[in-house]
């Protein structure tokens, strides 16, 4: 595509020297959308509709005739990414395509095309280089073309990378210089992480940003899709984004994030700044500990990290400038050993192969079994270091709500096992997975086997409700998971009926709190149940909306849930402070965009809400 045209839609074929588009004719909703020249007027863009049977696309596809797809590399939150070929170019191309669940959601269609929009524009060594947007007319599915990075996710190598002080002011002034170049157009990114970096052939040298799924325009006069709240990862936000300072962003909140992941590739692991949103906030306050960063790093990133963004470094102008200043120093070696210090590690080592000899020469000559060194022991080590690791996994792992049943130390390994819902159980499982590594510990047995599949509609709900997850997961409990149908006697909300009567215990444990019981379905759905505390009193030991409540006594009770579906069903219990408006704590469909989880999130931290969950399932075995 040219810097200065749009590509043509109708007409003959254009070639760009990386993209050639040809003539699409039949579909009027098939549209390609590319930047124009910066400082040119913005493009007139062709509607996309939203598709509400967009299916999902499989190796061997051909995309619009020009896109063959190649392989499967990943899946998130919004969408799945795929390696792929250009038909006509050969060149090796990066497909992110929009899930078919969201495909009908006009706000997810108008988050794409803002990011084509602006990043077509951004052309930068740090920041992979966007090609194209555009919608499939026989499948219905909407993607983003990019250039294919052929190398490793930070993340996954951050114990191994190059830490040392010259590659950390280079990468941090590679990074700062391609999101200044993105700040320059009117985007941040939102979300800079570890996850997000993607370094080509492993190198930490040749670092891009990838993923501005969640940019968001800086121009005042433009509404935005994600809005001016939550976005991104809890572990790598900065705090305008949880809620504080007024929640105003902007470049500086990339600032932040970026200082966050320098200071993971110091440390070789995670900062450890997520958790619950209350957690998250309490992090943040407290200040990031910056001690594995180098001296010659460490004020800078002091400055990067300053809770407040008014006293935080205010533009990547701004660093840019400070690490000019750091590089202008040469960064001093690390400090030669003294003889005496020699000395001494000489005769520790004299002294550890004095201690060997005496150990070989005494022992006895007739048992020649060379006994082991023991091993290392891991920096993530005993059930309860698991525990902790786990938990504080749990909340970036998209579409879950998941808790720990029991963690265990198996004979191997420790093996841990769970409970919950997840859009895609196996993903989840290896994120986790994936997450105790990063912090430095060895594998896990998960087990999952507890853990049911909920369906792409009910993804926005969880994700949004597991931001305000409380710390602790002791208030909601059911002593099994599975409960028979049976038919209901006369009394009962279904009687006469065959339903399954499910029993939550739940512990508020303090009577001065007000809360709110909403009812979940896998499809989506969500049930006011019980809308506050003084309605709940008006309930107690009634069978009004199949919800019988008992009283056991110090701000506890036992609820039983009368359900005429097989099948899981989830409650959720919102503690705080009331008002809790139904459109907000339980959206119909529909009405479950960014900003809807944005509203959520800031009057969760206005009020003092967090949220629980558990789920479980009504079983018939006789149509079983």
């Amino acid at each position: 595509m040219s810097d200065e045209t749009d590509p043509p839609i109708d007409g003959g074929p254009v070639d760009d020297g990386r993209t050639v588009f040809l003539p699409l004719q039949p579909d009027p909703a098939t549209v390609f959308e590319a930047g124009a020249g910066i400082g040119s007027a913005p493009p007139t863009l062709a509607p996309i509709a939203p598709r509400a049977a967009a299916q999902s696309i499989k190796v061997g596809d051909v995309l619009n005739h020009i896109f063959e797809v190649k392989r499967f590399i990943a899946r998130g939150g919004m969408g799945e990414v795929f390696e792929g070929a250009n038909v006509i170019t050969d060149e090796r191309v990066a497909i992110k395509v929009m899930l078919p669940a969201l495909a009908a959601d006009e706000n997810v269609i108008t988050l794409f095309r803002r990011e084509a929009r602006t990043l077509t524009h951004l052309h930068h060594e740090a920041v992979v280089q966007y090609r194209v947007l555009a919608q499939e007319p026989q499948l219905g599915v909407l993607y983003i073309v990019t250039e294919y990075i052929d190398g490793t996710n930070l993340s996954d190598v951050l114990k191994t990378v190059d830490a040392s002080p010259e590659a950390l002011v280079a990468v941090l002034r590679r990074l700062a210089s391609g999101l200044q170049a993105a700040h320059a157009l009117g985007a941040i990114h939102r979300d800079i992480s570890p996850d997000n970096i993607l370094l080509g052939g492993g190198d930490l040298a040749r670092a891009k940003i990838i993923d501005f799924g969640i940019a968001k325009d800086l121009d005042p006069g433009t509404a935005t899709i994600v809005g001016d709240g939550f976005a991104g990862k809890l572990g790598y936000v900065a705090p305008e984004q949880l809620g504080d300072f007024n929640r105003r962003l902007g470049p500086w909140t990339d600032v932040y994030s970026l200082a966050l992941v320098i200071l993971a590739v110091a440390a070789g692991r995670d900062v450890g700044l997520g958790g619950s949103l209350v957690d998250a906030v309490d992090k943040r306050r407290a200040g990031p500990d910056l001690s594995p960063a180098p001296d010659v790093l460490r004020p800078l990133l002091a400055r990067m990290t300053k809770a407040d963004p008014t006293e935080r470094l205010g533009s990547m102008v701004e660093v840019l400038a400070e690490i000019a200043k750091i590089e202008a120093t040469p960064i001093p070696a690390p400090a030669p050993t003294t003889s005496y210090a020699r000395w001494i590690i000489g005769g520790i080592v004299t002294l550890i192969l004095l201690l060997s000899t005496v150990v070989y020469v005494t022992r006895d000559r007739s048992t020649p079994t060379v006994r082991p060194i023991a091993a290392a022991k891991p920096e993530i080590d005993g059930v309860a270091d698991v525990r902790s690791a786990v938990a504080a996994a749990l909340p970036s792992v998209s579409c879950t709500w998941l808790r720990i049943v029991s963690v265990t130390q198996g004979r191997d390994q420790p093996q841990i096992a769970l409970t919950g819902v997840a859009g895609n159980p196996s993903a989840a499982q290896a994120e986790i997975s994936h997450a105790l590594a990063s912090q430095g510990g060895n594998s896990a047995l998960l087990d999952f086997s507890e853990v049911a599949p909920i369906t792409p509609a009910g993804c926005a709900a969880l994700d949004a409700y597991r931001q305000i997850g409380a710390p602790d997961d002791t208030r909601l409990s059911v002593a099994q998971r599975k409960f028979e149908m049976r038919r209901q006697a006369g009394d009962t909300a279904y009687a006469g009926t065959v339903a399954a009567n499910a029993i939550v215990k739940v512990a508020v444990q303090d009577p001065r709190t007000d809360f709110t019981l909403v009812g979940l379905e896998p499809s989506g759905k969500i049930d006011l149940l019980i809308p506050n505390r003084a309605a709940f009193r008006a309930q107690l030991a009634s069978s009004r909306n199949g919800v019988p409540i008992t009283d056991l006594g110090t701000d506890t009770y036992r609820l039983q849930i009368d359900l005429d579906h097989q099948g899981w069903s989830g409650l959720l219990l919102i503690t705080g402070r009331a008002p809790f408006d139904p459109a907000v704590v339980a959206p119909p469909l529909g009405a479950r965009g960014a900003d809807w989880r944005d509203r959520l999130v800031s009057l969760a931290a206005e009020r003092g809400w967090q949220a629980d969950m558990v789920w479980f399932k009504s079983i018939d075995e006789q149509r079983d």
